[in-house]
């Protein structure tokens, strides 16, 4: 008899897969050449079963990569594609692209490359979400829902001191209508609106939550109720977010909207003490 936990992990594996495939397929949209979601349609397609997608998003990737592209990466996407039919022009055409590329030196990682992608794609897919969300309610216009795709899928390449998330593109674009936006939010998922500069946000409590979570998932623990934490999030669409919360503080959480600029000014400051205490 099966397993009724690894059936619904299983279960759930694929619903993240199909949702990663939604999420990246609407960055394509925006970004054709966009090569992290074409590595993660590709990989999210085989999970799926769906190997002739994954061949076809795997032989554009192949397309997109320039000189310069890591030799780990070429050596892994040529063992990929020569699996593939020979006699197909495309396959043929991808295998000639790669083979002439000029790789760059592979650089020491910290992490492992493949579970950086992974966080990454979770990362981004929420945040895309949530701009999905803004543009089903009419928050966002198509124009201002491709930019918010464009500006997340560039961030999130890069080594960033604070979050990268849809409420951040907003406010860095001046979006006028970001005020609306946060009402809006905080109506639709029920979280009240705080401001963290009426808060001096002990150490103690700030340090429930490791600074690189803080800025990888945009939410801060800022004041603790007995046993419960109070949590600062920038987006309560991340359905991920309050069990991953819950899991590292060991205590219930509960959320609460803040605006990107108030989140930034609470993150510097809490950086700032964490130096001085330090030296």
């Amino acid at each position: 008899m099966a397993d009724p936990k690894s059936a619904k992990s299983m279960s759930e594996a694929e619903a993240e897969s199909w949702n990663a495939i939604a999420y990246f397929e609407k960055i394509l949209e925006a970004m054709p050449n966009d090569r992290l979601s074409l590595e993660m349609l590709s990989s999210a397609y085989e999970k799926v079963g769906d190997h002739t997608r994954a061949k076809t998003y795997t032989l554009r990737l192949a397309r997109v990569l320039a000189d310069g592209t890591d030799e780990d990466t070429i050596a892994e996407l040529l063992g990929r594609i020569r699996q593939f039919d020979g006699n197909e022009s495309e396959v043929r055409a991808a295998l000639s692209h790669l083979e002439n590329l000029k790789p760059g030196k592979v650089m020491a990682l910290v992490e492992d490359e493949k579970d950086l992608l992974a966080r990454r794609a979770a990362n981004i897919a929420s945040e895309i979400a949530m701009a999905w969300n803004l543009l089903q309610a009419n928050k966002l216009s198509q124009e201002d829902y491709a930019q918010v795709v464009h500006d997340l899928s560039e961030n999130s390449a890069r080594t960033l001191e604070v979050p990268t998330s849809t409420l951040h593109v907003l406010h860095d674009r001046n979006h006028p209508a970001l005020n609306d936006v946060m009402v809006f939010v905080s109506a639709a998922c029920s979280l009240p609106i705080i401001s963290l500069a009426n808060f001096d946000i002990p150490p103690a409590t700030a340090a429930l939550l490791p600074m690189e979570f803080c800025i990888k998932r945009g939410a801060l623990a800022f004041e603790l109720m007995g046993n419960d934490v109070l949590v600062a999030v920038l987006n309560p669409y991340d359905t991920q977010l309050n069990q991953d919360l819950e899991d590292l503080t060991g205590k219930t959480c509960h959320r609460y909207l803040v605006t990107p600029a108030d989140f930034d000014a609470a993150l510097e400051k809490l950086k700032k003490a964490k130096t001085e205490s330090e030296h």
